[in-house]
């Protein structure tokens, strides 16, 4: 039972992890000016300039939430082989416990068994003496 509720937590704490150091850094490419069709030289008005930054902090984001969830899938996929030999683990572990615990409660029924049998096989001789 104590098994059954760790597992899910360490296979939790294991996928944490690898997702944390599963990010590697990525380096984005220099853009030109011209290819967004931006004049240097030019002077631009406050709201034009403020509507390219918030075409900027949109694109930002959905990147950002791209690569998060690629980031995300690919740890999970990282996981699968871990988890799987968990599960198998897990499952072998609780066999044996199940074993021997069965052993200990046969060798306590055999034993008090064979105490009753000698107490009335003693009690038995002494009766008939």
């Amino acid at each position: 039972m104590r098994l059954k509720t760790l597992l899910p937590l360490f296979l939790l704490l294991t996928l944490a992890t690898q997702t944390l150091s599963a990010q590697q850094k990525t380096e984005s490419k220099q853009i030109s000016a011209s290819e967004y069709g931006i004049d240097l030289n030019r002077s631009y008005t406050g709201s034009q300039v403020a509507q390219l930054i918030q075409i900027v902090e949109q694109e930002a984001e959905a990147a950002v939430d791209r690569a998060f969830d690629e980031g995300y899938k690919q740890g999970l996929l990282a996981g699968v082989p871990e988890s799987e030999y968990w599960k198998t683990r897990c499952a072998q572990l609780e066999s044996e416990l199940s074993k021997a615990n069965r052993q200990k409660w046969l060798f306590a029924f055999g034993g008090f068994g064979a105490g009753m049998l000698s107490g009335f096989g003693l009690g038995f001789t002494i009766r008939l003496n």
